[in-house]
């Protein structure tokens, strides 16, 4: 079912170090979200040594103690404080034997925690920008609910890219990406995507699981689950090349989270 690491883990020419440098943190400037304007005290390195997927046991055993005891009061104070909930949950269970990569659009400073309700109590590995691991206590927190620093160097990014490629080719596990990149309070809009994510789910052969947040009132917010998305099902994309491929799926992505909001959106017009 899964392809080789060999293609992402060895870039051999031009072509393939282009699509790496797209799947990288753009360097123009952007709005400054939330924890870049918190206090940083403590950099982030990335070197040859990080493990973005860490096998360390200290956090393993604050994960699942922030899972089965922080998690659950946090779930009932998105209840009550956005009247948060999950639409067509089910859609889930058909990516629940299988590793896959879910997207979503970036629009509130608690979606990350609010997503992995889908999942509990397993929880996906969440690519963020690297100064959501830099910023004070929060820092940390991401990195125990399973939070993946992207790096903006090329050779660090091989080494993520290998770890992320184990986990989805050896693994039931799920990777969540932001395509959109940054975040934008309360958008009821999508924008741009990027490639990344759909790299990743092309490379190693996985689904995209698409989801959408909604707001049905003002400050209240919902999450609806669509259905998992295969290179098959994407129109045009049999026998093209991988990064054809990946434009092709990003694409299609976008257009079926476009319908689910529509969907959504044109229901509470009636």
């Amino acid at each position: 079912m899964k392809s080789t690491e060999e293609e992402l883990q060895k870039p051999e020419d031009s072509d393939q170090k282009a699509e790496l440098e797209k799947l990288r943190e753009s360097d123009k400037p952007r709005r400054k979200g939330p924890a870049e304007r918190m206090w940083a005290p403590i950099k982030l390195h990335l070197d040859e040594d990080y493990q973005y997927v860490t096998k360390n046991w200290g956090l393993r055993f604050l994960y699942y103690f922030a899972m089965f005891v922080g998690m659950p009061f946090g779930y009932l104070f998105f209840k009550i404080r956005w009247g948060f909930g999950v639409i067509n949950k089910k859609n889930a269970k058909l990516v629940k034997k299988t590793s896959a990569i879910t997207v979503a659009n970036h629009v509130h400073n608690m979606d990350s925690p609010m997503l992995t309700y889908v999942f509990y109590p397993s929880a996906p590995y969440f690519v963020a920008l690297k100064h959501n691991f830099e910023a004070f206590i929060i820092g940390g927190l991401v990195r125990v609910l399973r939070g993946v620093p992207l790096p903006s160097d090329l050779k660090n990014f091989e080494r993520f890219s290998e770890q992320m490629n184990d986990a989805l080719q050896n693994t039931t596990r799920k990777v969540h990406m932001y395509p959109e990149g940054e975040i934008a309070p309360y958008s009821k809009e999508l924008r741009k995507f990027k490639n990344g994510a759909f790299h990743f789910a092309v490379k190693n052969n996985v689904p995209v699981l698409p989801m959408v947040f909604v707001f049905p009132k003002p400050k209240k917010v919902k999450l609806i689950v669509g259905k998992p998305i295969y290179v098959k099902d994407v129109p045009g994309a049999e026998g093209l090349k991988a990064p054809k491929q990946t434009v092709l799926m990003c694409r299609y992505v976008r257009e079926k989270m476009q319908e689910m909001l529509d969907d959504y959106y044109g229901g509470l017009e009636k």
